[in-house]
């Protein structure tokens, strides 16, 4: 994620970030809040109990 903590971070990490998921870029806090506007709007009303992703296709580190 795009942060001002994440952009902070030194080397090539920061650079790293952006090879971390299938879009090829880091994600934007923006991208999230549009998310958690739809959970808590009128839209979301419905959603109960479900896993919502937001991940931009990064890979799982956990064990298969």
């Amino acid at each position: 994620m795009r942060t001002e903590a994440a952009e902070a971070m030194p080397g090539d990490r920061a650079a790293l970030m952006d090879g971390t998921d299938a879009r090829g870029r880091a994600g934007d806090p923006g991208e999230i809040a549009g998310v958690v506007s739809f959970l808590v709007g009128p839209a979301g009303s419905y959603v109960n109990g479900a896993v919502l992703l937001a991940d931009g296709g990064e890979p799982s580190a956990l064990p298969a």
